[in-house]
């Protein structure tokens, strides 16, 4: 399969300050890959050298089969974690007019306007003042421009940052769609639950480069701790199931697999239901997602070797031997609007350095 993305050896520093070191990492076409981290890990900055917004210190960054980012940007849909709106526009008129900025006129506009209004939920309120829209609405309709000219890579930046619950779940509920389409989709996030309801496959941003990285199938197979809640278990039953080793604990209500395998949980049930015990819930007490982005950060590797098969499916062994170093205090890191703006003050008096010089 082709990979869209294509980034290796990357570096970037601000100044003196490393941001990415030697980060590599390959989405292929079709993929959703959730790219989860820390605040100031570097994600935005990553997305920004893939917009071509920043340049890399050293590496190489393919996007759509090419080196070159201005010419492949009209295929790439971009949603940024902040989004500015004039609000005096209605959702129809930005769109409109983002659309004939992007070559899109007539009919064609039309049809994309009103087919990306209805595929947001925007359509009862496309022409109502952008100034009236709560903070969900604008972000819905940025995933709304995003889409507009039908891109083949779309790059999300923190989609659900500063929504409340209601607003996060419509975001989250909304991209589902989205990805039923068919694109390549690169999510950059610190929630944990939007990679696990969106994405294929995940990697961890920690000391500048991918510290971990699975399959999204895998880590669901099943989860490290578990907890059966069930209408009632008699003493007898409690012994049986406890007798199947260490790892099964029980209560009147409940009973508790730690550390959980398919084998162990499958026979539980089996014993349960052979008994007539009413099944009410079966939670995980511990997300396996949870345990590799905790070990990313933290270096903190698993404590057997099931756990390993379970957690780490596709780590390199390289990466256990050397875990990712720390990244530096927070009060040692610029703020993102301080690096970028000085990176692109940077760019400029550079550029204006060239154009004198010809």
């Amino acid at each position: 399969m082709t990979d869209v993305i294509e980034i290796e050896e990357l570096h970037k520093a601000y100044g003196s300050l490393p941001v990415l070191q030697a980060l590599s990492l390959h989405v292929a076409a079709g993929e959703v890959y959730g790219l989860l981290g820390p605040n100031g890990a570097g994600k935005t900055t990553l997305i920004h050298l893939m917009m071509g917004f920043l340049r890399p210190n050293q590496g190489r960054l393919r996007l759509l089969g090419s080196t070159n980012l201005e010419r492949v940007r009209p295929r790439i849909g971009y949603i940024p974690e902040r989004q500015r709106y004039h609000t005096r526009y209605t959702a129809r008129e930005y769109l409109r007019f983002l659309g004939q900025f992007s070559g899109l006129t007539g009919a064609i506009l039309h049809e994309r306007v009103e087919r990306e209004l209805a595929t947001v939920g925007l359509l009862a309120a496309a022409d109502r003042s952008l100034g009236t829209y709560s903070k969900g609405m604008l972000q819905r309709l940025g995933v709304a421009q995003a889409l507009l000219s039908d891109p083949d890579l779309l790059l999300i930046d923190e989609p659900t940052s500063g929504l409340d619950l209601a607003g996060q779940r419509e975001v989250i509920e909304l991209l589902a769609s989205v990805r039923a389409r068919g694109h390549t989709i690169f999510l950059c996030t610190h929630y944990l639950q939007e990679v696990e309801l969106l994405c294929d496959r995940v990697g961890v941003l920690a000391g500048g480069r991918i510290a971990a990285e699975a399959r999204m199938r895998d880590l669901r197979d099943v989860a490290n701790s578990v907890r059966i809640r069930v209408g009632a278990l008699d003493t007898r039953l409690r012994a049986q199931l406890e007798s199947l080793g260490g790892s099964v604990h029980c209560d009147a209500q409940s009973v508790r697999l730690s550390p959980n395998t398919p084998e162990l949980q499958a026979t539980v049930l089996r014993m349960l239901l052979d008994a007539e015990v009413a099944i009410m819930a079966l939670e995980p007490l511990e997300s396996p997602l949870e345990r590799l982005y905790l070990w990313a950060l933290h270096s903190v590797p698993p404590t057997s070797a099931e756990a390993r098969g379970v957690l780490l499916p596709s780590w390199d062994a390289n990466l256990i031997a050397a875990p990712p170093a720390a990244p530096p205090p927070a009060d040692e890191r610029p703020g993102k609007s301080d690096t970028l703006l000085s990176e692109l003050l940077g760019r400029s008096e550079t550029d204006g350095e060239a154009d004198s010089q010809r």
